[in-house]
């Protein structure tokens, strides 16, 4: 197998295939990386067909046979010139602490927006609607009731809007009509 054929894969095709290694299936390495399952399929489907492999499982194997041998190779070039600083052998600068977000058992966030690692007061606005990646909807008996009477007001909105539309687009037709004639 080329190296040019692993550099075609991109970090999320490595993740994936990682996940596939550690025997992990789509839904799992989904959860873990905050995508759907279908698109994780897709990423390890355009994996398989990147590096001419047979299934997944041969994918995963050969993309960690690949990383064996890459980090070997360096090893051995630190070993080599042991007094040359290479990218990741002085570790000269530690890695920056990131602040962790603070969420919900559901993966959504908490307290609104995170600036500065602080979450601001500001409160969240609960859709009516799961999002994305959420296990569940987590809207209170109360939030739930005041969406009824909001989606009500908004349905009667867009329905006046198209009323008045309709009869402008009449009154128009007519005028134009009339002058035809």
């Amino acid at each position: 197998m080329t190296p040019e054929r692993f550099n075609l894969l991109t970090r999320r095709h490595r993740e994936c295939l990682r996940g596939v290694r550690e025997l992990k299936g789509s839904k799992e390495i989904a959860a873990e990386l905050g995508l759907g399952k279908s698109t994780v399929d897709g990423y390890l489907t355009e994996a398989v067909r990147l590096l001419g492999a047979r299934n997944r499982r041969d994918a995963a194997l050969m993309l960690a046979e690949h990383e064996a041998s890459v980090d070997q190779a360096i090893e051995n070039e630190q070993n080599t010139y042991p007094d040359k600083i290479m990218p990741d052998s002085a570790r000269l600068v530690a890695p920056p602490e990131v602040m962790p977000i603070p969420s919900a058992p559901d993966g959504s966030t908490v307290g609104g927006v995170v600036s500065a690692g602080h979450a601001s007061a500001l409160p969240r606005l609960n859709l009516p609607i799961r999002r994305r990646g959420q296990h569940r909807n987590d809207m209170g008996l109360v939030e739930r009731l005041l969406w009824i009477p909001t989606i009500a007001v908004g349905l009667a909105i867009g329905f006046g809007m198209l009323a008045t539309g309709l009869d402008v687009m009449t009154r128009v037709i007519d005028a134009v009509a009339s002058h035809a004639r």
